[in-house]
């Protein structure tokens, strides 16, 4: 299975009970997660008579779709040769210090990194999605705020919504899986089973660089 081939693998000579057989064997327990796994919770929510049905699973399906991003980013950070699982920790306090990254920021730093663009990985009707998914974002805060949306969106706006980031999430999965090996679901501290070509490691091949990265590429 394609799931399967993605995980760490143990050398064939390593000893059991080893730090780092534990520590391949809790990272391939992160790493089972799909797109139907990781949606069944909106599901619930949309199949469910709660009045707050609607504006409930748009909320949490934008939180889904922005951590779906963050993963494909952090996965293609740690494809760095300079780090590997001693690194995890110190990484995601490093992404977590920096609280001013959106989902733009994280595909700017995709972009950044990655030989092929994500507009070009996503394919057809990117520039409106994308421009949709911003759009919900803003809608989304206004909801936080309890402040009314500009289209003083119905429950029936929102489920449209729903589905709409559901679509951009899942051929996003399908795409990217294809084009660097991770969906975007599961852990995303985990190496590649295969050499991934990328640009701009020098900048990022420390923590400090890292850091420092985020700060100055990402950063709204």
């Amino acid at each position: 299975m394609l799931a399967d081939s993605l995980r760490f693998q143990k050398p064939t000579n390593a000893k059991p009970e080893t730090v780092m057989d534990k520590a391949i064997t809790t990272m391939n327990k992160k790493t089972t997660m799909n797109f139907d796994q990781d949606f069944a919770t909106v599901n619930l929510i949309l199949n469910s008579n709660f009045e707050t049905r609607g504006v409930d699973a748009f909320a949490l399906s934008l939180i889904k779709a922005e951590k779906q991003m963050r993963r494909i980013f952090t996965y293609l950070i740690f494809q760095n040769p300079s780090f590997n699982t001693s690194h995890y920790s110190e990484l995601r306090k490093t992404l977590a210090a920096n609280r001013q990254i959106y989902f733009e920021g994280f595909i700017k730093g995709f972009n950044l990194i990655s030989l092929k663009a994500l507009s070009d990985i996503y394919g057809e009707n990117y520039n409106n999605d994308i421009t949709d998914l911003i759009d919900f974002a803003k809608d989304r805060n206004k909801i936080f705020h309890g402040q009314i949306t500009v289209n003083g969106l119905t429950r029936d706006d929102l489920i449209n919504r729903v589905n709409h980031i559901k679509q951009w999430c899942k051929n996003l999965a399908d795409k990217i899986e294809l084009e660097i090996g991770y969906d975007g679901f599961g852990d995303s501290f985990r190496k590649s089973t295969s050499k991934l070509e990328l640009k701009n490691l020098d900048k990022f091949n420390t923590i400090g660089k890292y850091a420092k990265f985020l700060k100055t590429e990402l950063q709204r």
